[in-house]
Parts: structure tokens; sequence; C-alpha cells
């Protein structure tokens, strides 16, 4: 696949389930959901704290506390609504790639998971991954058949524990322990998977949430304190992304380790496949600051190109449009609608792919040292990106061309 069909999104490392079986375990799922399939959704359940998906990215974060770990990284997604927009679950719809956002680990597996763990991803309203690994906490938030949930990880082996307030926590191992003893080596697929991303399992009637450790559960999710949403940086940033599909806020070193881009904010907005546009909120030390990332922003698009994909970025991305929104930290709003063919997620896969940099209007360091500035030039080396890339594997990439049934970034 040439630059023209990329763009992805997912910081996960996996589509699907395992390199080698993709097609022994799509087989045993089939046979699962047509003979087990129980869901997890359902009609009726209150919904008291759970998140709504319609509202906005900030009034997610009510319920999450505000810690040092929560507030460097968190992901969000609205798969409900998401599948709404594509007209269903099939992979060619207009919003496919953003099927599963927010669950980070879990989107990589839903599809094979959902008959054993009896979760629809599909029917969540809301998804949240909050922090970075080890110490991350994905939250699910809609109407839940806890019962039915807790019957499949009790099969699965884990130990139920009663947290009081209508909440059962089911535990395979805790404080990030990884048991692999239980996992298939040809689907990848067992108790607390690879990682130990599912080690702790927190179920109720409106929230599922889980972990590799209950202390990181315990740390993010009690309502104590200040909620992320009251957080100085993280609240503005995610409150200018707005009502958005998805969206992901970095405060802090990037997915792939950049340091250089600043605090900021990147998601997708549409209410149908003819007004997506995606969004980038930054911060800014100042308003002249604020401007600059603006001006650098309609440049780049009408002027420069993308070093990487070696391709002008009004090939990439149209119509950009800038909002100085102020405040405290001085955020400006960018947006822009990918271009024909592009995913609606474009600008997310430039985060996870690091070439987000010269489109701010700031230098881009390359694993081979060359520093591209934002017009093309170089301070060493050639202008345009050499045969072998430099740049990080793309999120999620597989070298198995059969597990694709996932939407995966392409380089």
């Amino acid at each position: 696949l040439g630059p023209q069909e990329r763009g992805g999104v997912g910081p996960g490392r996996r589509v699907g389930p395992g390199r080698r079986g993709w097609r022994a375990a799509a087989a045993g799922v089939a046979v699962a959901l047509a003979a087990t399939l129980v869901t997890a959704c359902s009609s009726s359940g209150s919904s008291g704290t759970s998140g709504s998906g319609s509202g906005s990215v900030k009034d997610e974060l009510r319920h999450v506390h505000d810690t040092a770990q929560t507030s460097s990284y968190f992901s969000f997604g609205a798969p409900a609504q998401v599948v709404k927009l594509n007209g269903g679950q099939g992979e060619s719809g207009p919003f496919s790639t953003l099927f599963g956002a927010g669950a980070d680990q879990l989107r990589n597996w839903y599809q094979v998971l959902d008959p054993i763990i009896g979760l629809d991803l599909n029917s969540v309203t809301t998804a949240l991954s909050v922090g970075k690994p080890p110490a991350s906490v994905e939250i699910l938030y809609g109407s839940f058949n806890a019962d039915a949930i807790g019957a499949k990880f009790a099969a699965w082996g884990y130990r139920k524990q009663d947290r009081g307030n209508g909440v059962t926590a089911w535990i395979w191992r805790d404080n990030h322990q990884i048991d692999a003893s239980k996992i298939d080596p040809d689907t990848e697929i067992g108790p607390g998977m690879d990682t130990g991303w599912l080690n702790v399992v927190w179920v109720s009637k409106d929230r599922v949430a889980y972990g590799r450790a209950t202390a990181d559960l315990a740390a993010a999710l009690p309502e104590q304190s200040k909620p992320l949403s009251g957080d100085s940086m993280v609240g503005p940033l995610a409150d200018c992304l707005g009502s958005a599909l998805t969206g992901i806020v970095l405060n802090g070193p990037t997915p792939t380790g950049d340091t250089a881009l600043p605090p900021m904010a990147v998601g997708v907005t549409a209410t149908g496949p003819d007004d997506i546009r995606d969004e980038i909120c930054v911060a800014a030390p100042d308003d002249a600051a604020a401007q600059k990332f603006a001006t650098a922003f309609t440049t780049a698009i009408s002027s420069y190109t993308d070093f990487r994909a070696d391709l002008k970025w009004s090939k990439e991305l149209t119509d950009p449009k800038t909002e100085n929104l102020g405040g405290k930290q001085h955020i400006v709003r960018l947006t822009a609608r990918p271009a024909e063919g592009r995913r609606p997620d474009f600008v997310t896969s430039l985060v996870y792919n690091a070439d987000l940099a010269t489109l701010l209007g700031l230098p881009m360091k390359t694993k081979t040292g060359m520093v591209v500035n934002p017009d093309g030039s170089t301070a060493s080396g050639p202008t345009t990106a050499p045969a072998t890339d430099s740049s990080p594997p793309c999120a999620g990439a597989s070298s198995d061309a059969s597990a694709s049934a996932s939407p995966s970034p392409v380089c």
C-alpha cells in the first residue's frame, strides 16, 4: 500500500488474535457465537455513573480520579455511536477504522473475545483508556448483564471478589503478574491475556473496568478528590475536543516516545460521512505561540509536504480551519477534513507514526538523527524520506496479512 492509503488508529500491538491463529480462532468464534451467544449489553438497567456516548469528551472524565498516571494519557471513544454512523459493523463502512476506539487493548481482540467474556464492545456507549502501560486502566460504560459476564469469567478460571456498591471483581492474577499458563500458543488467547491487561476485571450493571492490578483500578476509579475533568491541562484539552467520536489527550511523551510535542489532543468529529473533521487541540505558552501553531498548520496544508509519506499535505488534509480558544493554557483548535480516500482518523495515525510535528510547524527528528523542518528541508541527509523508513512501526501492524479483521495503521 502506498501513502494514499496510509492512516489508521490505535496503540495496540496486534490486530486480531495473533499472527498465527486468526483463521482457527475465527472458526472457533463462529461456532461459539452460533451455540452460546450471550450479549453483555441489554436494553434495561441504570447508568447513573456511566458515560453517555453523546456528551463532550470532558464530561466523560467526571468519574475518573485525577492522578499523575491518569492525566498523562487517555483515549476516548463512543463505540455504539460509531457503529450507528457506520451503518452497522461492516468493515467497508466510512467509520470502520474507529471501531472500538477508547478500548486500546480490547479493540484488537474484541471480535474473538466477545463470546468468551460476554462483552459486545460495539454496544458500549463510552470507552476510556487512562494512563500508560503497565498501569493503564480501561473503562467501558453502558448497560451490562453483570451475571452473564461473571459466569463467563468464572468459567475461564477467574476468582470472584465482592467490592460492594454493586461491583464484583473477577481476578486471574494481580499486581502486574503475568501467568501465561492457560494462553493458547496458537491463538494467543487466554485468561489475563499476553501482558496481563485482563488480569483484574470490575463488573457492575453500568461499568466494566479492567487492568493489570487491583491497585491501578482503585487509584483511577474512585470519584474522590479532583476528577480528571478538572485537571488544569487535561480538562481544557478535552473540552476543546467537544463531542468527538474518538479522541486522545497527550500530556507528556507520545506513545512513540516523542517528547517534542506540546500537550495536545487529537480527535474526530462527525454526524455522518459528509462532515468528518479531524481535530488537533494544542496548548501553548502564550497567545502568540498559539497563533504560530495556527499559521504553521494552514501553511503546511497549503504549501508543504508530509515528509514520511513524501506527499503534499493538501493531498491528505483539506479545508484547514483554526480557532484560538485562549484560556490559561492558551488552547488553539486546528481542524481539517481528511482528503478523499483517507480514513476519518488520519490525524490520529500521525501521532502513532510520529509524523505530526511538522504539521504544527515543529522540527521532526527521525531515528537516524535527521532533523526535518516543516518546509521539508533537513539538517543533514536527503530532503525526501529514505527508502528504508526511519519511522517507528505502525501501531497494531502485523506481518500476517490474514490478521486483518480489525483496522490497523498502514505505513
